[in-house]
Protein backbone atom coordinates (compact mmCIF):
# COMPACT_ATOMS: atom_id res chain seq x y z
CA UNK A 1 0.00 0.00 0.00
CA UNK A 2 2.61 2.49 1.17
CA UNK A 3 4.55 1.84 -2.50
CA UNK A 4 1.35 2.00 -4.20
CA UNK A 5 0.87 5.80 -2.85
CA UNK A 6 4.44 6.95 -3.17
CA UNK A 7 4.73 5.85 -6.99
CA UNK A 8 0.36 7.56 -7.32
CA UNK A 9 2.92 10.94 -5.30
CA UNK A 10 5.65 10.86 -7.47
CA UNK A 11 4.14 10.54 -10.59
CA UNK A 12 2.06 13.17 -9.92
CA UNK A 13 4.81 15.30 -9.08
CA UNK A 14 6.76 14.74 -12.60
CA UNK A 15 3.58 15.67 -13.95
CA UNK A 16 3.28 19.50 -12.14
CA UNK A 17 6.94 19.68 -13.08
CA UNK A 18 6.05 18.86 -16.66
CA UNK A 19 3.50 21.24 -16.88
CA UNK A 20 5.36 23.80 -15.31
CA UNK A 21 7.81 23.37 -18.00
CA UNK A 22 5.88 23.39 -20.93
CA UNK A 23 4.09 27.02 -20.07
CA UNK A 24 5.54 29.88 -22.21
CA UNK A 25 5.45 32.56 -19.34
CA UNK A 26 6.92 36.20 -20.22
CA UNK A 27 10.54 35.90 -20.84
CA UNK A 28 11.03 32.43 -21.21
CA UNK A 29 12.96 32.70 -24.53
CA UNK A 30 15.99 30.60 -24.53
CA UNK A 31 18.29 33.90 -24.05
CA UNK A 32 16.29 34.56 -21.09
CA UNK A 33 17.29 31.51 -19.39
CA UNK A 34 20.81 32.39 -20.08
CA UNK A 35 21.10 35.86 -18.61
CA UNK A 36 20.51 38.25 -21.61
CA UNK A 37 17.37 39.19 -20.25
CA UNK A 38 18.70 40.64 -17.10
CA UNK A 39 17.59 44.04 -18.13
CA UNK A 40 14.52 43.53 -16.82
CA UNK A 41 15.31 42.14 -13.18
CA UNK A 42 15.61 44.29 -10.22
CA UNK A 43 19.80 44.13 -10.53
CA UNK A 44 19.51 44.47 -14.25
CA UNK A 45 22.31 47.12 -16.11
CA UNK A 46 21.29 49.83 -14.17
CA UNK A 47 22.50 47.96 -11.05
CA UNK A 48 21.18 48.35 -7.68
CA UNK A 49 20.77 52.18 -7.70
CA UNK A 50 16.56 52.42 -8.09
CA UNK A 51 16.25 49.19 -5.80
CA UNK A 52 18.01 50.70 -2.75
Amino acid sequence: MYQLILIIHVVIALMLIGLVLIQHGKGADIGAAFGSGASNTVFGSQGTGGFL
